[in-house]
């Protein structure tokens, strides 16, 4: 594996942390069922393309995806 790569995955799974920990805060879950929740989501199958780019974003961002992608606004979900 390339250290690009490496890097890429290391960012990868700071962000999955970082959003499981958002959720379960935010929803009154366990980290267990957040992580699920996470997981479950196409926003979550973008963040593991590392074609999208999708890794450089803040959580912050990436949690607004998930938001929209929940409320099937793909309208908002595509401009994020």
């Amino acid at each position: 594996m390339t250290t690009e790569k490496k890097r890429i995955e290391h960012c990868q799974d700071i962000l999955a942390a970082r959003l499981a920990q958002m959720i379960a805060e935010r929803d009154d879950i366990t980290p267990t069922e957040a992580i699920r929740k996470l997981m479950a989501t196409q926003t979550y199958d973008l963040l593991l393309d590392p074609e999208s780019y999708l890794h450089l974003e803040s959580a912050e961002y990436i949690l607004d995806m998930l938001d929209a992608e929940q409320r099937r606004d793909w309208n908002r979900w595509t401009e994020a």
